[in-house]
């Protein structure tokens, strides 16, 4: 009776070890940089991307971006990122949350699979982003030194936009500034904006802090 009790234990013991390496397996992400840089002024985002893409075996046609936050300090450094992708295969989604600290020097990736995403057809591709980043980038669009803290955000929603008074368009790799109040016009791509604070946390917007651009469907 001893025996059988053992060997029943033995088993159960067995099968949730077995199950943990699995899931283990299923879910390891492994844990490399995005931007290998802490210098923001020399990272080339298109080019970190594919890296960060062909490293983590993640498509480059089904990928989107979604909820995207970067925080760099007065010197343009990079102090923290966060963002979530979600790469589809066939019917099933894998969900990528990317969390990293450039100052404490550590970075976390887990990813989840799941059967919907709802949001995921009006999501921008991950490739159109990191391009037009880099090259806002390359225009010093994120330049600002009257705060200690910017924060790039953008939620990579696609959307259908009125765009009236004063605005920032970034259309066929030009960043182009609207300053006619009468100027109206729908345009369709993404949200993208630079938020400043005199600290790395508690971002609020309004016409001092903040510069806002969009990015129309992003082709190049």
């Amino acid at each position: 009776m001893n025996i059988k009790k053992w060997t029943i234990n033995s088993s159960l013991i067995l099968l949730v070890i077995l199950s943990a390496i699995y899931y283990f397996n299923e879910n390891y992400v492994k844990e490399v940089p995005l931007f290998k840089q802490t210098d923001f002024n020399t990272v080339n985002s298109k080019e970190s991307w594919k890296l960060f893409r062909n490293e983590l075996n993640i498509s480059k046609l089904n990928t989107k971006v979604e909820d995207f936050q970067l925080i760099l300090d007065e010197r343009n450094n990079i102090y923290s990122i966060k963002f979530d992708l979600v790469d589809k295969d066939n019917d099933e989604f894998t969900i990528y949350h990317y969390k990293e600290s450039k100052e404490e020097n550590r970075i976390n990736i887990s990813k989840s699979n799941v059967k919907e995403w709802l949001q995921y057809d009006n999501l921008v591709d991950a490739d159109s982003f990191f391009s037009a980043l880099d090259t806002l980038n390359q225009n010093d669009f994120f330049d600002n030194e009257k705060f200690a803290y910017k924060l790039i955000i953008s939620s990579g929603w696609n959307e259908e936009r009125e765009l009236e008074g004063h605005y920032y368009v970034l259309l066929n790799n030009k960043i182009q500034k609207i300053e006619n109040e009468e100027f109206k016009a729908v345009s369709s791509g993404f949200n993208l904006q630079v938020i400043g604070s005199d600290r790395p946390s508690n971002f609020s917007t309004d016409i001092i802090t903040t510069k806002s651009i969009f990015i129309e469907n992003f082709l190049e």
